[in-house]
């Protein structure tokens, strides 16, 4: 039996996922950064501060990884350690305005013309690429939960 071919749709969102993952690794390159690195960056980036255990725990890595990790990256510049205001002995860790600025100064191009492209479309093809891409990410969300439950062989 054969499976029934993938709608033009499906194989240009598999298309993206591939060349979203060839972009983050030409910019964690360009910031000079390997891979893991560059997750853990672009992680904290979209969470915001957070302790390193709960980055180790975002990132799927022991919390001796991820001390590693900022380690490496508050001596380059990119991370930075400081007391939670709540809590003394709570240390955050959050991404440096130099990092965020140098991150968004190598996706600008891309964000703005993705914006732009959009907001060009008639409303309602606007509608149905937002409705398209948000069952997306609920899709991918749900596979990945699924994926994370299974044990690996």
């Amino acid at each position: 039996m054969t499976a029934s071919p993938q709608h033009p749709a499906a194989l240009a969102l598999q298309g993206l996922f591939s060349l979203a993952n060839e972009t983050e690794r030409e910019v964690a390159r360009r910031l000079g950064l390997n891979l893991t690195d560059y997750r853990a960056l672009s992680t904290l980036a979209q969470s915001g501060p957070v302790t390193v255990g709960k980055l180790a725990e975002d990132l799927g890595a022991t919390p001796a990884t991820a001390t590693a990790i900022v380690s490496r990256m508050e001596a380059r510049g990119y991370m930075a350690r400081h007391r939670d205001t709540e809590d003394r002995r709570q240390v955050q860790v959050s991404v440096t305005p130099e990092a965020s600025r140098e991150i968004m100064d190598l996706m600008r191009p891309l964000m703005t013309a993705t914006n732009e492209h959009l907001k060009s479309l008639p409303a309602a093809h606007q509608s149905v690429v937002a409705d398209f891409l948000d069952v997306a990410q609920h899709l991918m969300r749900d596979h990945l939960h699924t994926l994370s439950e299974k044990d690996p062989r």
